[in-house]
């Protein structure tokens, strides 16, 4: 099965819609991206569906129409009405995504079969990133299960307060469903042109041997397998997971196989950010799969205020990498509905000059093609900052939210972060 561009040009085409899909085992729930609307995914005949439920079908058939579908897409949609090249228009033009096969007959089709898959297999993971929850680290778990429910301040005109839940209600057929999916796996994997896991930190996750298993014995030599990791996990055990992943490469099993590392700035910002990151360790892991195997490496960050100024620094190491063997980056605004302070454009255009500018300027693409739309991307959330009034609500609720996670954590964000805690002055 080889690439072939996404051949919808109608309408407002999102060609994760058709193309991909995220299943969260945790929770019972799937989505087509991180920013919209997560969905319960279905059962028919003792079968798992998750890409072809109702609220997918109605969001395809609506983008068909020129219409954006709402449910979180307002996050692109606000990006491309300030002037700003969007997630949604990234992904477009993004090489190496095959088109799901129903589109060869039909460029209207909505019912389809997914080409790439993200899997949330479970929650287990031994870092408390300060955009994360317990629906995906079991340390956040643990930690709430000691602190309980932190709710601040009354709620904004959406409803949503600053809320930190103090367990997780974990779904109770997980397991159940993880084999119905598994079987899913079995039927469709020549299918499929890439998946990912994620976490939860897949090294640690039990379900990541079983994927490999299964990749073991069967054969698509048009698979790329791609592990989201925080790389904080004993260096030995990386090593010798990865060398027996690479071996179905080198077999011709898989296409090819990449680690996203993911990281969101640097130094101790960086550690704050991602509470339990050792940096050393990360950075051990990282140069070790750079300098000592051919895997493909890329680094994916989450843009939040905290992270805006120390981006820089970890862009020029990405630079400095990329003179061994390409490093690719991406990165994606922090804050969902349940969390819009974490959003950067809370604070408008006074966010931009404290570090953002300064990403973009020492930014290396080289003429590379999936660099530059990366580069793209962050002058877009650059722009949407620019065209963005500040929101004192926000900016209320984050000071709250960091305030009680270093009651928690016994640390402080102002020391490391002074510019954001001027900015939360009032």
């Amino acid at each position: 099965m080889k690439s072939k561009p996404f051949p919808i040009k109608q309408g407002i085409p999102c060609q994760l819609k058709w193309n991909h899909s995220t299943v969260f085992l945790t929770m019972a729930t799937t989505a087509s991206c991180h920013r919209v609307t997560h969905d319960p995914y279905e059962f028919k005949d003792n079968k798992i569906n998750f890409h072809n439920i109702k609220t997918k079908l109605e969001a395809r058939n609506k983008m068909l129409k020129g219409q954006w579908p709402g449910r979180g897409c307002e996050h692109c949609k606000s990006t491309e009405d300030a002037g700003g090249h969007s997630d949604r228009m990234s992904h477009l033009n993004m090489q190496g995504i095959t088109a799901p096969k129903e589109l060869d007959a039909d460029k209207k089709a909505v019912n389809v079969t997914p080409t790439q898959l993200e899997i949330y297999f479970s929650n287990t993971c031994n870092l408390k990133c300060v955009y994360c929850n317990s629906k995906f680290s079991s340390t956040i778990d643990n930690e709430n299960r000691i602190h309980g429910q932190f709710d601040y301040g009354q709620e904004n005109n959406q409803g949503m307060p600053v809320r930190i839940y103090g367990k997780i209600e974990v779904n109770p057929n997980i397991e159940e469903d993880t084999e119905k999916l598994f079987v899913w796996l079995e039927e469709h994997i020549h299918e499929l042109n890439k998946v990912m896991i994620l976490g939860g930190e897949p090294f640690l996750q039990k379900e990541t041997e079983r994927m490999v298993k299964l990749l073991e014995r069967t054969n698509n030599p048009n698979l790329t397998l791609v592990l989201f990791s925080n790389l904080t996990v004993d260096p030995v055990r990386v090593q010798k997971w990865l060398a027996r992943m690479w071996r179905m490469v080198e077999q011709g099993k898989l296409h090819n196989l990449q680690v996203v590392g993911s990281l969101d700035c640097w130094g101790p910002q960086a550690e704050y950010v991602r509470n339990g990151l050792d940096l050393k360790k990360y950075t051990d892991n990282f140069e070790f799969i750079l300098n000592k195997t051919r895997i493909t490496q890329s680094i994916n960050s989450a843009l939040m205020a905290l992270t805006i100024p120390t981006l820089s620094d970890l862009i020029e190491r990405i630079n400095n990498w990329s003179k061994i063997r390409e490093v690719y980056w991406s990165g994606m605004k922090a804050g969902d509905h349940m969390r819009p302070f974490l959003n950067p454009t809370i604070f408008g255009k006074d966010i931009v000059p404290l570090g953002m500018s300064k990403a973009i300027d020492v930014f290396e693409t080289n003429g590379d093609s999936i660099k530059e739309a990366q580069l793209n991307n962050l002058i877009g959330i650059k722009t949407e900052c620019e065209n963005t009034e500040p929101n004192g609500w926000d900016q209320k609720m984050l000071k709250a939210y960091l305030k009680e996670l270093d009651r928690r954590r016994g640390l402080d964000y102002k020391i490391l972060f002074p510019e954001i805690a001027k900015l939360l002055e009032y």
